[in-house]
């Protein structure tokens, strides 16, 4: 009975081992492949949405940028327009000290 044993479990591991075999061995290397393959679908899928993230954020800091330029470009036109009143009013009163 140990011998039939023996015989079975080094058949089976024949099988295993014989190139070409497209049994069970087959099936453990396919297995083992489709991970390596997920693996490196993971990584591509999280360096892509990194790179999402990141163009995400440059367009968002761009926006506050050119909100921010936008203010200070108004703010300094009200600036040149209160000076430049102010300088016709001081032009105003010279000419009338005249």
């Amino acid at each position: 009975m140990k011998k039939l044993m023996g015989i079975r479990a080094m058949l089976l591991a024949g099988l295993l081992v014989i190139p070409g075999n497209f049994g069970l061995a087959g099936r453990v290397l396919a297995q083992s492949d489709s991970g390596a393959i997920g693996d490196k679908q993971m990584q591509e899928l999280r360096q892509k949405r990194e790179e999402q993230w990141q163009d995400q954020e440059r367009r968002r800091q761009k926006m506050e940028d050119t909100g921010k330029r936008q203010q200070d470009a108004t703010k300094r036109q009200q600036d040149a327009v209160k000076r430049q009143k102010a300088a016709e009013q001081r032009l105003r009163e010279l000419e009338e000290k005249k």
